[in-house]
């Protein structure tokens, strides 16, 4: 699996990349990616262009609390994310199990469902809104413009690649 990511003026794209065909996609990304390593553009040249899917990333806005009920959000529903920290499952995870936790609390009759989903809700908007502010501050970085943004985003990545230590810390090994 592969994706690629730039500015809308990069890859010379139309509006909405959702019309955009395979074929197209991958013509698109080819033209960028001439010095990569040979593995890499293989990988993107040998895709069944059936399979590939262009968009445009979102991401949500923070949100007040709301008047809680007996339904609620969790995941995407609530904090959807860019993503571009890798994040948005592992967020959606902890969404699941603080509502777990707090669903728990009024089957033990330890508080009552309403207010229990209202504190999940406080907590999980709080969390959810930072980890999607987070994302995107990635996005914007990993996606800067200028010479010596681009010059420091690679060096992070030429580091991680060449200490195991801080490859490992990376990615969560």
């Amino acid at each position: 699996m592969w994706g690629f990511s730039a500015h809308d003026e990069t890859l010379n794209l139309p509006a909405n990349p959702a019309v955009l065909s395979g074929q197209d996609a991958t013509a698109a990304v080819i033209a960028l990616i001439g010095d990569w390593h040979p593995a890499l553009k293989w990988l993107v040249q040998t895709t069944d262009v059936s399979t590939l899917t262009a968009f445009t990333v979102k991401t949500s806005v923070p949100i007040r609390p709301w008047p809680t009920q007996r339904v609620t959000l969790l995941g995407d529903a609530l904090h959807n994310m860019t993503p571009f920290r890798g994040i948005g499952a592992n967020t959606a995870l902890w969404d699941a199990a603080a509502l777990r936790r707090a669903l728990v609390a009024v089957a033990h009759r330890q508080e009552g469902l309403i207010e229990a989903l209202a504190a999940y809700e406080r907590d999980t908007i709080e969390y959810g809104f930072a980890a999607v502010q987070t994302s995107l501050n990635d996005m914007k970085r990993f996606h800067a413009k200028g010479l010596l943004a681009r010059t420091t985003v690679k060096s992070l990545f030429r580091a991680i690649d060449l200490m195991p230590t801080l490859r490992s810390a990376f990615l969560g090994r």
